[in-house]
């Protein structure tokens, strides 16, 4: 066996350990927030590390069903003022992965270098700017929801090999509802 098939075979051996891991690995709750208090509620001293990030947005129950419920919600983001703004898009395939109105909905997860500076750009972000993110405090109809923010830090350490694992096998797991991938 030559050694670059030998390195092969080990990078596929550490890569399902790495989705062993992320698989069993959960999220740590960091805060909610909504986008008229995020400045104050959010920890943005406390998320200056690497890592992973789930969005969740609160359930306001005003729906039965989960359908209904992403049905409004399909109506209130895809709104033509912030269609082809650099936004995310619902992914159909991850809505159908989803059956039950639970309280929380996993909206997007991301991963970055600089979790606090992501999330600041997810909410803060101009809708005319080039950088894909949620922008949600451009969103008039987003200001009455409330969101939950978790991370998993992971070390910087071969972050470019060890993050995409991380961040594909969280999306399979938990299915948000938006995202570019």
């Amino acid at each position: 066996m030559d050694k670059l098939e030998t390195i092969n075979i080990k990078l596929r051996e550490l890569n399902s350990e790495l989705i062993e891991l992320a698989d069993s690995i959960n999220f740590e709750q960091i805060c909610e927030f909504n986008l008229e208090h995020c400045a104050t509620t959010i920890p943005w001293n406390n998320i200056v590390y690497s890592g992973v990030y789930l969005i969740e947005i609160k359930n306001d129950l005003k729906f039965n069903d989960f359908t209904s419920w992403v049905e409004n919600f399909r109506e209130e983001w895809e709104d033509p003022r912030y269609k082809l703004r650099f936004v995310s898009n619902l992914r159909k395939i991850r809505i159908s992965q989803h059956s039950e109105l639970k309280e929380w909905i996993p909206i997007y997860i991301g991963k970055s270098k600089q979790i606090g500076g992501r999330i600041h750009q997810h909410i803060y972000k101009e809708l005319v700017k080039p950088t894909f993110a949620l922008k949600l405090n451009e969103r008039e109809n987003m200001k009455k929801y409330t969101f939950r923010l978790s991370t998993i830090k992971v070390s910087p350490d071969n972050y470019d090999w060890v993050m995409p694992v991380f961040e594909r096998t969280l999306r399979n797991k938990i299915h948000p509802i938006i995202g570019r991938q």
